[in-house]
């Protein structure tokens, strides 16, 4: 008998198996002044460097695994790595990308994901599904924080908003390649599984931004 689970596309699972978290993520506090556009430049910066040390992690492994399989090959691009943005953006702001230091919930993010590229590499689809996913709405709170902070775009803004009004083709065709790859049942499930662990380590990292801001 075919289930309901089985007729959903992975990007339909990914997307309705994280929803709660998705929803929580966005409630936090900071993620609310980033979507106002009430971050201060030092705040804001501060959160792109955090964003960094995931990024670098999690590209680095996604590029490993995309050499031995070709599966995530065909569904990550280069174009989708942001490393190289989110540095841009921090010169732009005049802070130093090699000077960001991991805050708890972001070290303990990292070690999610080396652990997960170690035992269980598929996971890191997951990881990236999240990541990728968010610039839907990035493209929103890149609008806010330009207007917040006098940014020109493209200086700045490019990890907010990386592909411009390409952003729904963009996505769209992520989800055709993420459902066009066959992945097994049990590969999907970890996929979920990852997703819902970056969206409890965004959280987190929320959290901590929060407090290290307030405290000065």
């Amino acid at each position: 008998m075919t289930t309901a689970t089985t007729m959903e596309t992975l990007s339909a699972r990914l997307k309705s198996g994280t929803w709660d978290l998705h929803q929580k993520a966005e409630s936090q506090p900071f993620q609310k002044s980033l979507v106002k556009g009430e971050v201060s430049r030092a705040g804001y910066a501060a959160w792109l460097g955090q964003m960094l040390l995931v990024h670098r992690v999690l590209e680095s492994r996604l590029r490993e695994l995309a050499e031995r399989d070709g599966r995530v090959a065909s569904v990550v691009t280069s174009e989708q790595h942001q490393e190289p943005y989110l540095v841009a953006d921090l010169a732009a702001l005049g802070a130093d990308a090699a000077g960001a230091a991991a805050l708890p919930a972001t070290a303990d993010l990292i070690r999610t994901i080396e652990e997960a590229a170690e035992r269980e590499p598929i996971r890191l689809l997951g990881f990236h599904y999240v990541l990728e996913g968010s610039n839907n709405g990035n493209a929103f709170i890149a609008r806010a924080i330009r207007s917040a902070l006098g940014l020109e775009p493209g200086a700045g803004d490019r990890y907010l908003d990386p592909y411009g009004p390409r952003q729904r083709e963009v996505w769209s065709a992520f989800k055709t390649q993420i459902d066009a790859q066959g992945f097994e049942d049990a590969e999907q499930r970890a996929m979920v599984e990852a997703a819902r662990d970056m969206f409890e380590g965004v959280s987190a990292m929320s959290v901590d931004m929060s407090r290290e801001l307030a405290a000065g």
